[in-house]
């Protein structure tokens, strides 16, 4: 890698949504959920450049109004519920490589649907990858004992089953290993993993941790109703401002 790479945010915002109508524009704390992210991202220090991948023009005008760039619409067939996010970046890596005769080494994810995600947490989490070479790959999570597998089950018929039945576990909780759970705010990724292997988690991923709060993620209409209330009490929370 270059000693000062090119890096890319992209944030994916499509038109369509199932769950949530219109989700990536809906109202949070007064302004669309996507500007939250946007906020965040123009003002990371460490990023190259940031644009908005989107099908929708709704999405890009609101984008644009927020400082966003937008280059281009992403085509229809890159905006299915089962579009995978790996090629949604690759062809936004490509037509911006076309477009300004030039070479990304690494691409950063944002997804709109992590409001809580701060400039802080995109430059830390860059300067992490950056200084960790032999990653390629990076995944944002949190780490909370009462997520562990330790304390989950499955049903097998109508039996309620420990996640982990038959393995030998520590007796003390103190002596469980932390687990960590993936938060969806922040995935780094070298270009060549990204465009080689079709993925968007390589071989090394490594882990920026962040607070529960700041991991929450918007997937329910539920989430919406949290966040507002987060949003209003940022200072007690300790939730830095995005702007």
């Amino acid at each position: 890698m270059r000693e000062n790479p090119f890096i890319l945010g992209i944030v994916t915002a499509r038109g369509g949504s199932k769950g949530i109508p219109r989700k990536n524009i809906k109202p949070l704390h007064g302004h669309p959920l996507i500007s939250h992210t946007i906020k965040a991202a123009i003002k990371s220090t460490v990023l190259s450049d940031c644009i908005v991948s989107t099908d929708s023009e709704e999405i890009a005008d609101i984008s644009r109004s927020y400082g966003a760039k937008v280059p281009f619409l992403r085509p229809k067939e890159l905006a299915e519920d089962n579009t995978p996010s790996y090629r949604v970046l690759q062809h936004a890596v490509t037509v911006y490589q076309d477009m300004h005769n030039c070479n990304i080494d690494i691409v950063m994810l944002l997804q709109p649907t992590a409001p809580f995600r701060t400039p802080e947490d995109i430059d830390n989490s860059l300067k992490l990858f950056i200084k960790t070479p032999e990653a390629d790959s990076l995944i944002s999570c949190f780490c909370d004992a009462a997520f562990h597998p330790r304390v989950m089950y499955t049903l097998k018929g109508n039996r309620l089953t420990p996640l982990l039945e038959g393995k030998q576990l520590p007796v003390r909780r103190q002596e469980f290993e932390k687990v960590y759970i993936r938060n969806g705010a922040i995935y780094i990724t070298k270009k060549d993993t990204l465009m080689e292997k079709n993925t968007i988690i390589g071989d090394y991923p490594i882990c920026y941790e962040m607070p529960f709060i700041q991991s929450i993620n918007i997937d329910e209409v539920s989430d919406f109703s949290l966040a507002e209330v987060i949003m209003e009490n940022k200072e007690r929370l300790r939730i830095r401002e995005n702007g």
